[in-house]
């Protein structure tokens, strides 16, 4: 009964990364299209690898002591903390350009 658990969960990665490969691919395939957006496209997907990279980069491999006993290893602490960091770095992007496009609307009145 566990193999098959094991294998459903094997087969539903593999449908995930397949469909989400496709779905990035067809969008980037569209946007290529028109050369004006190409470039904007790059430059979106090159800062995005940027912040991957820095926040790599800042992310600590210590694993807790209380942490031990679930056999995590350096590489999956360093993983999750750049995952955090990600997601950190692009919350705060996020909420400073909404901030910059409401106070430029009523600061250029």
């Amino acid at each position: 009964m566990e193999s098959l658990i094991n294998i459903g969960i094997i087969l539903t990665y593999l449908m995930v990364a397949f469909a989400s490969l496709a779905a990035i691919g067809f969008g980037i395939k569209k946007v290529m299209q028109k050369t004006n957006n190409a470039k904007k496209t790059l430059y979106s997907i090159g800062g995005l690898l940027v912040i991957i990279l820095i926040s790599y980069l800042m992310s600590s491999d210590e694993v807790l002591g209380s942490y031990e006993k679930y056999e995590i290893t350096a590489t999956t602490v360093k993983m999750v903390g750049m995952g955090l960091t990600t997601f950190y770095l692009l919350v705060i992007g996020a909420i400073g350009a909404v901030l910059y496009a409401e106070l430029s609307k009523v600061f250029a009145k």
